[in-house]
């Protein structure tokens, strides 16, 4: 995990979450707990409310042989911890326990986000109301644990508790905590008090700090492992109820907005078009380069399907090139080979994520003046040499589609530098018509996105440098397993690329003694999901021009798998995946 896409990310969530605009927001960034219950985040909404803040100094008072400040404490310096040490601290955060009566009976938290290791310190862990539910702790340990793996992705976890504290270090021994190491305290002497601080090593020792670490888990596999799965923060949350609240009339657009400017930013283009899918937005960006009937496009073998059937909505012909057998991406060559007086353009597919070598692309289409439409869907965040993905062509298209990286349900989006041709574009997206009125001067469609799926992607394109970097982890986890296994190839990352990993991908080779399709049942039966690579696209009975498939693609097409790949795996599921696919292959 990159450390500074790391701190940032846990930065601005804890920001997010410990800044509420109002109370509607603050409840509804909230986390529920497993078994019951919910976790509210510590703001200063808090601090008016005298029944919190006289609890939360109680509990102090009562339990202060857990902490290593050990001065005298008032309900006006409880407030002013409250500011100064949790909301004004950028690497804390601090969530209010109510149990299922709806009744507030603790708190418990993270801190130390901005350490070199990426790791995260549970922090403040109390059960101060004794009524509260047998296991109700426990359940927030696992809650906090979860939450954290599938939101801020951090490379692990860690504790500190007092060694004099028996009945905490027995608790964490029980939910599976284990001793990592420990250091020695020493008092000194402050106002009103005292605390106890790291000893050097000939002090004479008050206590210790125990530093504890979750124990490896063994339950993976016992559901399970999807191929996908989102990743879904306190933003999304919150601004899906505004604009599912006061997000029409006046606001109709408040997000696709906001969405749309700041997507164009992201990608490093002019103009975004938020639509209804990436097919959606490749079919509009046909139409606005005039691409119709007695044309062809050439597009890869290895793709889904919408990349070539947009090809037919406007009427024109797809031709299928084949694509390279490390990156799985369209062969410049290829294209080459395939065009012909009737080729107005191209759309290089960046598959799963890995960019496509765009500058001979771009080359082929300038010598042959042809237009490059990038279906960049799976790739949001991807870049080469430097440039993101969707910023090289005439138009690019975007998906936010539910398995994606960054998802709105069902959603994608048109990108463009072209003055002229975002015009064309947006007039086509708003059923042809002259903006203000209800003139329609040209054939048009309806492929718009709500405002309420833009809040919900806003909310993930700013989380999704963080997505990315966990995908690329998980790809790494991989790697370390199987990238020596002779029945096995990994595609490549080029070395002036950035990949997002959307899927990690295998290919069993000319090594391998089993079958794709008996590899991939194998695997379903001990609980892991995948899934094949398309196969050669060309191969579809619908076509117009008929093509026998192109040797690679074909190739790729029968041997491809897609392993699991959800931002929110934890390394355990893959050292279960990986353990499961050494087993078959032996």
């Amino acid at each position: 995990m990159n450390h500074q896409v790391f701190v940032e990310n846990c930065r601005n969530e804890f920001s997010f979450l410990k800044n509420p605009d109002n109370i509607s927001n603050l409840l509804a960034s909230h986390v529920q707990v497993i078994n019951g219950g919910y976790l509210v985040p510590l703001t200063g909404i808090h601090l008016n409310n005298d029944e919190i803040l006289e609890s939360l100094w109680s509990w102090r008072e009562e339990h202060y042989y857990a902490y290593p400040s050990r001065n005298k404490t008032t309900i006006e310096s409880t407030r002013n911890w409250i500011q100064k040490a949790v909301i004004d601290n950028p690497d804390r955060i601090l969530f209010l326990i109510y149990d299922e009566r709806q009744k507030f009976v603790g708190h418990a938290g993270f801190a130390d986000a901005g350490n070199a290791d990426c790791e995260l310190e549970f922090d403040n862990i109390l059960r101060g109301d004794k009524t509260a539910r047998k296991g109700l702790m426990a359940d927030v340990m696992a809650t906090l644990e979860n939450w954290a793996r599938t939101v801020l992705f951090p490379n692990g976890f860690y504790l500190r508790v007092l060694e004099s504290n028996k009945h905490a270090v027995t608790f964490y021994n029980k939910i599976g905590f284990v001793e990592s190491s420990k250091y020695g305290l020493v008092r000194e002497d402050v106002e009103n008090g005292y605390r106890l601080i790291k000893a050097a090593e000939a002090d004479q020792l008050a206590d210790s700090f125990i530093v504890m670490k979750p124990a490896l888990k063994t339950n993976a596999g016992k559901k399970m492992i999807l191929t996908a799965g989102p990743s879904i923060g306190s933003r999304e949350k919150v601004y899906a109820l505004d604009a599912a609240t006061k997000g029409w009339n006046n606001e109709w657009s408040k997000y696709l907005t906001l969405f749309e400017k700041k997507f164009a930013e992201y990608v490093g283009v002019k103009y975004a078009i938020a639509t209804s899918s990436c097919t959606g937005a490749l079919h509009i960006s046909l139409n606005a380069l005039g691409i119709g009937p007695g044309d062809e496009v050439i597009v890869p073998e290895v793709t889904w399907v919408a990349s070539a059937n947009a090809i037919r909505y406007v009427g024109a012909t797809p031709v299928f090139a084949d694509v390279d057998k490390n990156t799985w991406n369209v062969s410049a060559e290829s294209i080459r080979s395939l065009i012909n007086e009737r080729t107005k353009a191209i759309i290089p597919v960046h598959l799963y994520g890995n960019p496509c070598d765009m500058d001979p692309i771009m080359q082929i289409a300038k010598e042959n003046n042809l237009y490059v439409v990038e279906d960049a869907a799976p790739s949001i965040g991807a870049e080469y040499k430097g440039k993101k993905t969707g910023s090289f062509g005439h138009f690019a298209a975007f998906s936010f589609q539910g398995a994606k990286l960054a998802v709105t349900g069902e959603g994608g989006m048109i990108c463009t530098n072209d003055d002229e041709l975002y015009k064309k574009a947006y007039r086509i997206w708003d059923q042809g018509r002259i903006p203000g009125t209800f003139w329609i001067e040209e054939l048009g469609v309806k492929y718009k996105m709500s405002n309420i799926q833009a809040a919900l992607g806003l909310g993930q394109l700013m989380r999704n440098d963080a997505m990315v970097e966990a995908k690329r982890r998980i790809n790494e986890w991989y790697k370390a397993r199987l990238g020596n296994i002779s029945q096995l190839d990994f595609w490549q990352e080029e070395a002036d690329s950035k990949c997002i990993y959307w899927m990690t991908n295998i290919r069993l080779n000319e090594n391998a003694t089993i079958s794709r399709d008996e590899f991939c049942k194998r695997l379903k039966e001990n609980n892991v999901d995948t899934r094949p690579v398309f196969p050669p696209i060309s191969q579809y009975p619908y076509w117009p021009k008929k093509q026998d498939p192109q040797p690679v693609a074909n190739e790729v097409g029968v041997t491809g798998i897609n392993l699991p790949s959800g931002v929110g795996l934890t390394k355990e599921e893959v050292e279960y995946v990986c353990d499961k696919i050494i087993e078959i292959l032996k």
